[in-house]
């Protein structure tokens, strides 16, 4: 495996790009910077410039551990519970049929979606596109109805593919998250709820990441990446990530734009010994296993290994679990140096977060390139993680 530096510099020529640009940066339980890079360009446009330090990155289901500490702090407020029934602040998901089969036929379900369930993925609530029974689902005149719907409680309310905490499913669950939160808060834009209640807790200030560019001015959207995706002959294009740019609602799974230094800013009061989101006990249980060992739940999120792989890294399968907020790896990744017990997640364009609560140490790396699990972004990941763990190791 090449270097980091060397890799980089490699991908992110324009001569013969593979990747536009990426910033890696990691700091200290006390928001101490420990290390960051910037490497490549704004983009894969000729013309394109050098990737800012301050650059807006389109974080895709990043965005999902925002939403999941905004859904503990409702937890924290007393306002729900973790284990109580959900569904009286989210009439849609109750009594949702399950698809059984590709002839659409449904059976009832009987188990009330919990806010654990949706924090877990173990709701039954898949991705649209992820599943083949709901992918056909899609084709039909109900399934149609809001496929292109702009409204989070309308384009995610697709069937259940399992009896709610019998499985495991990567899906709109999260989204379903902030419409709770929202409707706890007198349906208050969730963004306008993650300013007040997460943002400017951990000291950010305006602008703050958005669900919607549309707010932003021209300075703001001169720093965002530009997305690339690979074209037949695998050059990158230049392409347009569709979320972001949502002007009527707030896709708590996926549609932030952030900046690295906001997303670890949030990372850092995660791993503090005082943390100003939530409560110590309930930062504990985000990195505890939530999955029974050997359930069919454990089993599942094993057999999705793309969803997870990105951010965990060559471990072995049986070490991962899931947290609430991300997924729980508890193995170590030798070959790069990588500890065990690291909560952490992805985005669609190849950005990751990982956090070590026993290290008091979390990292941000993002690139813009499309699809999920790209092997170029892969190789620059590794490369990544091996550098920052041994230079961390060597301090």
């Amino acid at each position: 495996m090449l270097d980091f530096d060397t890799l980089a510099a490699k991908y992110t020529s324009k001569e013969d790009q593979q990747v536009p640009g990426v910033q890696a940066k990691c700091v200290d339980k006390n928001g101490k910077e420990l290390y960051s890079k910037l490497v490549g360009f704004n983009g894969p446009s000729p013309d394109a410039g050098p990737l800012r330090a301050d650059a807006a990155f389109k974080i895709g289901s990043a965005t999902k551990l925002i939403t999941s500490i905004a859904l503990l702090q409702c937890v924290d407020k007393g306002l729900i519970t973790l284990d109580d029934p959900i569904t009286g602040l989210l009439p849609e998901l109750d009594g949702k049929p399950i698809v059984t089969g590709m002839d659409l036929s449904m059976i009832p379900s009987n188990t009330k979606i919990t806010a654990r369930q949706l924090l877990t993925h173990t709701s039954g609530i898949p991705y649209g596109f992820l599943h083949p029974f709901v992918i056909k689902w899609r084709t039909t005149p109900e399934g149609l109805e809001f496929k292109n719907s702009r409204l989070t409680h309308e384009r995610f309310n697709v069937p259940l593919v399992f009896e709610p905490g019998t499985g495991w499913m990567y899906g709109g669950s999260l989204d379903w998250a902030g419409v709770a939160v929202r409707r706890l808060h007198d349906n208050i834009p969730l963004e306008e709820y993650m300013i007040e209640n997460i943002w400017k807790r951990v000291g950010r200030t305006s602008p703050f990441p958005t669900f919607n560019l549309g707010l932003r001015d021209e300075d703001y959207q001169a720093k965002l990446m530009q997305a690339a995706q690979r074209d037949a002959q695998g050059r990158l294009q230049p392409f347009e990530f569709e979320f972001g740019h949502n002007p009527v609602d707030a896709e708590g799974g996926s549609g932030m734009v952030a900046t690295a230094d906001d997303f670890l800013a949030v990372l850092a009061d995660l791993v503090s010994d005082s943390p100003k989101l939530l409560k110590p006990e309930t930062i504990s249980d985000m990195f505890s296993p939530q999955l029974q060992k050997g359930s069919k739940s454990t089993e599942m999120l094993v057999q999705l290994r793309p969803a997870w792989d990105n951010v965990a890294g060559p471990v072995a399968s049986e070490t991962v679990n899931h947290g609430l907020g991300g997924v729980l790896i508890q193995g170590e990744a030798a070959e790069l140096g990588q500890p065990a017990n690291l909560l952490g997640w992805g985005g669609a364009l190849n950005t990751i977060w990982f956090a070590s609560k026993e290290l008091g140490v979390a990292c941000f790396f993002s690139t813009q390139v499309s699809p999920f699990g790209d092997s170029k972004a892969r190789e620059l990941i590794d490369a990544w993680k091996k550098e920052f763990w041994a230079q961390f190791k060597a301090t």
